[in-house]
C-alpha cells in the first residue's frame, strides 16, 4: 500500500506501491461521495482515462449490522466476466474464499451501525484497452471482539475480464443503506 500525504488543495504525494519516492501530486482527487441514508449504492461514472491507475477509499457505516459483502460492478456490466478471491482473519483463525465467472465482485466484511467498515481498492491499468482489469483490495471492520465475525481484516483481489477501459465503478450493498457518515473517495494515480 502506498503511503499518502494529503495536501490542502486535495492533491497528495505518494510513496511506494506504483510510484517512486516523493512523486509530487501523484494522487489526484477525481470525485467524492457520501451516503444518503436511503441507498446502499455509490456509483462513480464518467471516470477520465488520463491516469495510470485508480484508487477508491471507503469508510462505510450501514443502517443495520451484518456479516455481508461489498458488491462491485464495473462499466455497468452484470454478465459473468468477474472473478474474485479473498483471504481474511478474525484474530484467531484465517479463511479463504473465491469465485469465478461471476456477475459481480464480492468482498466480504462485517457491516455495523456504529463501527465503520474501511476499504482501499486499487484498479491497475484501468484505462488500458488491451488488458483485462485487476483489482486489489484491503478491507475490514473491528468491534474489538477477537475471534468473531465482528473483527475481520481481509486481502482480496478481483478480475474484470474485459479489455475496455473502466469508465464507471458501482459499489453497493443489496440490503443495507450507507448512512450519511459514510464517505467514498476516488483518486487517479499518475504513475512514474
Amino acid at each position: 500500500m502506498p503511503l499518502i500525504t494529503t495536501r490542502a488543495n486535495a492533491s497528495a504525494t505518494g510513496y511506494g506501491a506504483f510510484l517512486g519516492a516523493a512523486a509530487s501530486t501523484a494522487f489526484e482527487s477525481i470525485a467524492t461521495a457520501t451516503g444518503t441514508g436511503s441507498s446502499g449504492t455509490i456509483t462513480f461514472s464518467s471516470i477520465p482515462s488520463t491516469y495510470q491507475h485508480l484508487q477508491l477509499r471507503v469508510c462505510a457505516i450501514a443502517d443495520a449490522s451484518s456479516l455481508s459483502s461489498f458488491r462491485m460492478e464495473i462499466n455497468g456490466v452484470t454478465s459473468s466476466v468477474y472473478s474474485y478471491h479473498q483471504l481474511n482473519g478474525n484474530g484467531t483463525a484465517a479463511s479463504a474464499t473465491g469465485g469465478a465467472t461471476q456477475s459481480l465482485m464480492l468482498f466480504s466484511t462485517p457491516f455495523h451501525t456504529s463501527h465503520p467498515t474501511v476499504a482501499i481498492f486499487d484498479f491497475h491499468d484501468y484505462a488500458s484497452t488491451t488488458k483485462n482489469k485487476t483489482v486489489r483490495a484491503f478491507y475490514g471492520n473491528n468491534q474489538n471482539v477477537p475471534g468473531t465475525s465482528d473483527q475481520i481484516i481481509a486481502l482480496g483481489s478481483g478480475l474484470y475480464q474485459q479489455t475496455t477501459a473502466i469508465s464507471s465503478i458501482k459499489i453497493y450493498h443489496p440490503s443495507q443503506n450507507f448512512t450519511t457518515a459514510s464517505t467514498f473517495a476516488l483518486y487517479g494515480i499518475k504513475g512514474a
